[in-house]
C-alpha cells in the first residue's frame, strides 16, 4: 500500500480534485456517496490512480463498508476533470464536481456487472452453444470508465468477455474478425451493442511474460516474433497508431508533478528523445509486449489486445517489447538475455538509434507505473525507470556518434538489457 502522506503532498493547480481525492485516507466525496447509500466507510485505501495533470484524475479505492446490503469489501471509483460518465453519482466538494460509483456498476462500461454475474454469464455461454451447469467469473483487467476483461470459466468451456463503451464494441468486433483471418487473434464469438460486450474465443498457452518467468519453458525465437509482425495485414487508411514518442511530453508533465525535484532531468530526457519524424508506413500491433503474446512449446499461439492495431513506424512494436522487457529484467538473467537477442536482430532491421529513442519513450511511460498501481516505494521505482530511459537515450547517442546502421552490445550502457 502506498504512503498516504506522500500522496497527500501531491498538487495540481488546474485540477483541485487531486488534493481532494488524495489528501486524506477517506475523501469527503467518497464518504458522502456512501452515506447517501445508507452505509458508512470503515476503511479505505487507494490501489490505482490515473492522473493527467490539468485534465483528469480517476482513483480506485479498496474499501470496507458497513450498512445493510453494502456490508463487506468494495471497490469504489472517484473521478473528476474533463468528463464524468453519465450515470455516475456526482458529488460537489469545494466547488469541484466529482463522480463516484461502485465497481462493477461502472457507467462508462455498462456490461461489466452482467459479465461478472455468474447467472448471466452462464446464460451467455449457453447462447454461444456451450451450456454449463456452473460457471466462475473472474475480473482479469479493469480501467474504470474505459475497459475491462472478464474470464468466464465452466467445466468444459471458457470465454473472455471484453467490456468497452457501447459506441466502440462493433468496431472492435470487426477488428477481431478481420485480424483472426491472418493471425492467431481470438475470434469474436458475438457482441452486444447495448452492453458494450464482446465475447472472445479463449486461446491455449501461457503469456510470454509467464514463460519468461518459468526457467524450463521454451521461448519463441526472434524469427517467430518477426513472422508475427510481418503477417499483420494492411490496416484501413487513416488508422494511425499513436507513437510512443508523441506521448512523452504528456508523460513528462505527470512525472514532474510526481517528482518535482526531477523536473529538469525529465525535461532534458524528453529533449534528448526529440520529436517523432518517422512516418507511419508499416502495419503495427500498437501495444506489442510480452503480456500480449500466448506461447506453447516455443511457438506463438495467440496475440491479444488488438484494439490498437493500425499504421505505425518500423521501430514502434520492437521498441515497445524492448522497453517492457527492460523494466522487468532487473536481476533476471533469462529476460535480459532474451531481450538482448531481440535487440541484436532488430538493430539490423530498423534504424538502431531511432529504435533506442522509442524504447526510451516506452520506458519513460512505464515510469508512471509504480505510482499508478500505488506501490509503497513508488518514488524509488519511478526514479529507477527514469534512469533506464536515460540509458536508452545515451545508447542512441552513441549509435549516432558512430554513424552506424547496425550496432552491438558493446556500444550500450553497461547496466542495460544488452550487456
Amino acid at each position: 500500500m502506498a504512503n498516504p502522506v506522500r500522496n497527500a503532498a501531491l498538487r495540481d493547480e488546474h485540477l483541485p480534485a487531486v488534493e481532494i481525492l488524495l489528501g486524506r485516507a477517506v475523501p469527503e466525496p467518497l464518504r458522502a456517496a456512501v452515506d447517501a447509500a445508507g452505509a458508512r466507510i470503515v476503511s479505505a485505501s487507494t490501489n490505482h490512480i490515473t492522473w493527467w495533470p490539468g485534465r483528469s484524475i480517476t482513483v480506485r479505492y479498496r474499501t470496507k463498508l458497513k450498512g445493510d446490503h453494502l456490508n463487506g469489501d468494495h471497490d469504489l471509483i472517484a473521478t473528476a476533470g474533463r468528463r464524468i460518465p453519465d450515470g455516475a453519482l456526482v458529488v460537489e466538494n469545494e466547488g469541484t464536481r466529482i463522480g463516484v460509483w461502485r465497481m462493477p456498476d461502472d457507467p462508462g462500461i455498462p456490461g461489466l456487472a452482467a459479465a461478472l454475474d455468474p447467472i448471466r454469464a452462464r446464460a451467455l455461454l449457453a447462447d454461444l452453444g456451450a451450456p454449463e451447469d456452473k460457471v466462475v467469473t473472474r475480473l482479469r483487467a479493469y480501467r474504470p470508465g474505459s475497459r475491462a476483461v472478464v474470464e468466464v470459466r465452466g467445466r468444459t468451456a471458457s470465454v473472455f468477455l471484453k467490456l468497452v463503451p457501447v459506441d466502440e464494441v462493433e468496431a472492435l468486433h470487426r477488428n477481431h474478425q478481420f485480424l483472426a483471418e491472418h493471425l492467431p487473434v481470438p475470434r469474436s464469438l458475438g457482441f452486444s451493442r447495448d452492453l458494450g460486450l464482446l465475447a472472445l474465443q479463449a486461446l491455449p498457452g501461457v503469456t510470454l511474460r509467464e514463460a519468461l518467468d518459468r526457467p524450463n519453458t521454451p521461448l519463441p525465437d526472434v524469427a517467430a516474433l518477426n513472422g508475427l509482425l510481418g503477417a499483420l495485414p494492411e490496416p484501413q487508411p487513416g488508422l494511425i497508431v499513436r507513437s510512443p514518442i508523441e506521448r512523452v511530453r504528456r508523460i513528462g508533465e505527470l512525472l514532474s508533478h510526481l517528482l518535482p525535484a526531477e523536473a529538469e532531468r525529465i525535461a532534458a530526457l524528453i529533449t534528448e528523445i526529440g520529436p517523432d519524424i518517422v512516418d507511419p508506413t508499416v502495419a503495427s500491433h500498437g501495444d506489442f509486449y510480452e503480456a500480449q503474446l500466448l506461447v506453447m512449446d516455443g511457438s506463438i499461439v495467440g496475440m491479444l489486445d488488438v484494439d490498437t492495431f493500425g499504421w505505425g513506424r518500423p521501430g514502434d512494436d520492437p521498441a515497445t517489447m524492448l522497453g517492457h522487457l527492460d523494466v522487468r529484467q532487473a536481476g533476471a538473467r533469462r529476460i535480459r538475455e532474451y531481450a538482448g537477442s531481440l535487440l541484436r536482430t532488430w538493430d539490423r532491421m530498423v534504424d538502431p538509434a531511432d529504435l533506442r529513442r522509442r524504447a526510451a519513450a516506452i520506458v519513460l511511460g512505464l515510469a508512471t507505473g509504480p505510482f499508478r498501481v500505488q506501490r509503497a516505494d513508488w518514488p524509488v521505482g519511478t526514479r529507477q525507470r527514469i534512469e533506464l530511459a536515460e540509458r536508452w537515450v545515451e545508447s542512441a547517442r552513441r549509435v549516432d556518434e558512430k554513424g552506424l546502421t547496425t550496432t552491438s552490445g558493446s556500444l550500450h550502457a553497461p547496466a542495460a538489457i544488452y550487456r
